[in-house]
């Protein structure tokens, strides 16, 4: 029994020392432009390793509704020490948005933990440039990436593009037309389909684009609205990008 005994110890002891408690970054975030915060406004902080010269790389993230508290708002963002590397650097990241509009973001990665920096931060965000100007409904959006593709664009065919009015979606996927419904749950929330289509052949390119770009549809649970730029998401997974188009 004595082998039984220490094998179950050393299994123990393994799944203890990957259960390592979990360290934080504290502090808070205020406005450089006062204004009221929306009831709905959602606070992000993201904890980034962005000591290489690629994409900053994200460790931790914490999503933290208002409800209708006003700023300074007050955080603690919690990450696993054992992510943390001394030799690289690493910073905070920040953005209030409200209904899938960008409201305020910090200008600059702020630097915690390593190279002299601690884990207590005060984040200054200001007013965003990407005020949204296009509204969700009633607009032609043109779509410009699917699936991280560029689009595809069947010559003598209509650009692919949704319109979403009073509950019934329409558009073209490039090659087909679609239609059907969708629903908003809430603020930034988006559930399109079912949709049914044309059943037109085009390209092996565009059917492939249709493809996505339906798959894209059924899977969205949000959006998020920049300037003129739509962005259908599932969690933070960005499956397509539109752009506003206004005819004359």
């Amino acid at each position: 029994m004595l082998p039984y005994r220490i094998a179950a110890l050393a299994l123990l002891f393994a799944v203890q020392s990957h259960a390592a408690p979990l360290d934080r970054i504290s502090g808070d975030a205020r406005l450089l432009e006062p204004m009221a915060l929306p009831a709905n406004a959602m606070l992000t902080i993201e904890l980034l390793d962005v000591s290489e010269d690629a994409k900053a790389e994200r460790l931790s993230r914490l999503a933290l509704p208002t409800h209708g508290r006003q700023a300074p708002l007050a955080f603690e963002l919690p990450f696993h020490p054992a992510d943390v590397n001394p030799a690289h650097r690493y910073a905070i990241r920040a953005t209030l948005i409200s209904g899938g509009e960008l409201l305020f973001a910090t200008a600059q990665y702020v630097p915690v933990l390593t190279h002299g920096a601690g884990k207590e931060v005060q984040l200054m965000l200001q007013r965003s440039q990407q005020a949204s100007k296009a509204v969700l409904e009633n607009t032609y959006w043109k779509l410009i990436e699917v699936n991280h593709r560029p689009v595809q664009v069947q010559p003598g065919e209509r650009e692919a593009h949704i319109l979403l009015l009073s509950g019934r979606a329409s558009g073209s996927s490039g090659c087909n037309k679609v239609m059907g419904g969708y629903t908003l749950a809430g603020p930034g929330t988006l559930r399109i389909g079912p949709l049914a289509s044309t059943r037109m052949a085009c390209s092996p390119e565009v059917m492939a684009q249709e493809a996505a770009l339906l798959d894209a549809f059924e899977r969205a649970s949000a959006y998020r609205i920049e300037g003129e730029a739509l962005t259908l998401l599932r969690g933070d997974t960005v499956l397509a990008r539109f752009v506003s188009r206004y005819f004359k």
